[in-house]
């Protein structure tokens, strides 16, 4: 249950109500996560410009992106963050099979070089280990820019989830078909290499 009351998706202040207006614009009405948020306008103004640069303004393939969020929901165990980006891959043409395959994408032959590469750095990212090599490889298949944008993606989305965690929000009822364990029975997860370091 939501630690903080929803706002109403018809807000009095005009900061809270700028922000819905986006959502209007895409068809839909403002989701929990902004409704919660909406409880500091400003905060909520600030958080939906950052989200909104990276959904719309990045150079990098959406279908990619959406991939490494989804991932990044496995691994944080969010189902809200999977609920919803379930839908935007949907959206934006992500494979289904990729999608089911992803927690077990190190031992599958679906992804081509640049998945692997930005699937790579979300974990290690999401370890808060991001190698050299990690970055170097990433930087070498997507060049300077793009390896800026996803790190910024991944580090995003999981400052998403803590927060999701935080207010304790609920999947809405119109994004409930997307639900499903993160983390999926047939997919297990890889066992990640060791660093020697770890050694």
């Amino acid at each position: 249950m939501a630690r903080l009351p929803l706002l109403p998706i018809e807000p009095a202040d005009e900061v809270t109500a700028a922000v819905f207006d986006t959502f209007r614009l895409e068809g839909r009405d403002p989701i929990a996560l902004y409704r919660a948020l909406a409880h500091s306008p400003l905060m909520l103004r600030a958080y939906a410009g950052l989200a909104r640069g990276l959904r719309y303004e990045a150079q990098t393939p959406r279908a990619l992106r959406e991939l490494m969020i989804l991932r990044t929901a496995q691994l944080t165990g969010s189902e809200y963050e999977w609920a919803h980006h379930r839908a935007m891959a949907a959206a934006n043409d992500v494979p289904e099979e990729k999608v089911r395959m992803l927690a077990a994408w190190r031992s599958s032959t679906l992804y081509d070089e640049r998945e692997r590469a930005a699937l790579r750095c979300v974990e290690e990212i999401h370890d808060v280990a991001l190698s050299d090599e990690a970055f170097a490889e990433l930087e070498r298949v997507m060049g300077a820019p793009s390896t800026v944008e996803l790190v910024l993606l991944v580090a995003f989305y999981e400052a998403v989830a803590r927060m999701i965690q935080a207010l304790g929000l609920e999947v809405e009822p119109a994004y409930q078909r997307f639900l499903g364990s993160v983390e999926r029975d047939d997919a297990p997860a890889t066992p990640r290499p060791t660093k020697e370091s770890d050694q």
